[in-house]
């Protein structure tokens, strides 16, 4: 039975996607489902490794079922998966967090400072390792907060992982690392594509407790006996090293021309483009990573709540009794349709979760602006939709100010590039033509499988594989819109602006309302 299958795994935000493709590039089908998302605090956000594997396996298991294929046939696994988690394993393997802290719990502002005051200011610390963003997300800071507040776990750990990391260990009983998932840690320099011996002192971590530093298309290891029972997969299939969602999603896109650029709507939402060499903004609004093909860099920025704010305009009413499943997101397309250009004048702010670029500001929240008795549920859903298109102008206008090449069109992936609605407003808002490949939805697990299929030799290289993607839909900007568009998008900047002292008086109001509700308890 010939091995010419790879099955590509994306352990996102919200939830885990497992994708079966051939050495054609065809899909030929997928998984999906959403784990638990914890948030006992502020500023803190929980989720469970040993749910993400159980539901890796139960993925996994039925999807090979569903399509009749033999486990035999599977010639590699390819893993990815959201990035700047912590994720301690001891000696044995064993969890010493769980749930454990994602990239989105931002509690180590403290940790962020101190070691910015010891490498002499942030600038310096940003110049030696390309993370931009808000500091708070990436790992370095959430260990050195670990090492703080639990030493005695600390001293236990064996080994901090990343998500993607932690199902190729539960498969394969190895660990490492690659330079995509590594360069967004705060702990690798950026230029010489190692460990920093100077951050890790600062942030007074033992380097032997990080995982070596691979290719994302090295050969981890091969499936234990043990995993595949649990997963259903063959015994000996190999496993790839994989890489970080971010820089998967690039390579996914099909981003690696000098100046290409690429928009990403899943929970979040961000802007790439491909660079030969670091690039870097000392306003810290970029993040530089390190591509998967090992070859450049991918310079970015991440609006933490794209298409979140999609899915909490789906919510919203589904969690209203009688009500409760029946608003779908084809339903929010119809609403959209309804809605007029601008939707009606009513502006939204899509800062549901805290931080996030263009601004780096935790305390920032989201609001709607402008509201009338007259808007309707309508123009709330495309003013979301008009939102997030909004932030992702401001983000391409920053990289567009940095790269030496012109940024002429954009390839557009993720959940959100399903929305015909969304493809027209992208476009018309940032007066560019919007791409869709036949993987705009499949962009993440694509580009780990593309990484598998090297590993186990199904192709030679990334050009190869790049070559069986076909351009799906091209949505061209209107020219009619752009009046509109653009006043639009000057209010949703000058509103961010004024709206700065009132997120911090909030913050202040949360933290007393926590402190209350902890003394009533």
């Amino acid at each position: 039975m010939e091995k010419d299958k790879i099955l590509a795994l994306d352990l996102g935000s919200t939830g885990i996607k497992v994708t079966v493709f051939d050495r054609g590039a065809n899909i030929l089908g997928s998984r999906y489902g959403e784990y638990q998302t914890l948030y006992p605090g502020i500023n803190m956000v929980l989720q469970s490794p040993t749910e993400w594997w159980r539901y890796f396996c139960d993925a996994t298991k039925d999807l090979l079922h569903a399509l009749k294929i033999s486990p035999q046939e599977i010639a590699c696994v390819a893993p990815s998966g959201q990035m700047s988690a912590l994720i301690p394993i001891d000696e044995e393997g064993e969890l010493l967090m769980d749930p454990c802290l994602i990239w989105a719990d931002m509690r180590v502002s403290e940790q962020v400072q101190e070691v910015a005051e010891g490498y002499g200011g942030q600038d310096k610390v940003y110049d030696r390792t390309g993370i931009g963003l808000t500091e708070e997300t990436f790992t370095g800071y959430k260990i050195k907060w670990f090492h703080k507040e639990m030493p005695a776990l600390y001293a236990r750990t064996r080994y901090f992982l990343q998500p993607k990391e932690y199902i190729g260990f539960r498969l394969t009983g190895n660990v490492a690392t690659d330079y995509s998932d590594a360069s967004e840690t705060a702990m690798m320099d950026i230029r010489e594509r190692t460990w920093s011996e100077d951050m890790l002192r600062l942030m007074d971590i033992d380097r032997e407790k990080l995982p070596p530093i691979k290719h994302s298309w090295d050969a981890l290891g091969k499936i234990t006996k043990e995993a595949a029972k649990e997963c259903g997969l063959a015994e000996g299939t190999l496993v790839c090293v994989g890489g970080g969602d971010v820089s998967i999603a690039a390579s996914g896109a099909g981003i690696r021309e000098e100046g290409s650029c690429y928009f990403y709507i899943g929970s979040g939402s961000w802007v790439g483009i491909s660079s030969k060499e670091p690039l870097l903004d000392y306003r810290h609004r970029i993040a530089c990573l390190c591509s998967v093909s090992g070859d450049g860099y991918f310079p970015h920025m991440i609006g933490l709540a794209g298409g979140l704010s999609h899915q909490w305009a789906r919510n919203l009413f589904n969690d209203i009794p009688g009500v409760k499943g029946t608003v779908d997101y084809g339903m929010i397309e119809g609403c959209v349709a309804r809605s007029a250009i601008g939707a009606n004048g009513l502006l939204f702010l899509p800062y549901l979760r805290g931080g996030g670029a263009p601004n780096q500001n935790i305390n920032a929240r989201g609001a709607f602006i402008g509201l009338e008795a007259r808007h309707t549920y309508d123009d709330l859903c495309r003013s979301i939709m008009e939102g997030v298109a909004f932030i992702l102008r401001e983000m391409l206008e920053v990289l567009d100010q940095k790269c030496s090449a012109q940024i002429k069109e954009v390839i557009l992936i993720g959940g959100g590039a399903k929305s015909a609605a969304w493809r027209q407003i992208i476009a018309d808002v940032i007066g560019r033509p919007i791409i869709c490949t036949s993987m705009k939805q499949e962009a993440n697990t694509w580009g780990a499988a593309k990484l598998g299929g090297i590993c186990a030799g199904l192709w030679e290289s990334f050009e190869e594989a790049e070559k069986l993607v076909k351009v799906e839909s091209v949505t061209r900007p209107r020219q009619e819109t752009k009046g509109v568009y653009d006043g639009m998008y000057q209010a949703f900047l000058n509103a961010y602006e004024h709206l700065v002292p009132t997120f911090e008086e909030l913050a202040r109001c949360r933290v007393e309302i926590e402190d209350l509700s902890k003394e009533e308890h």
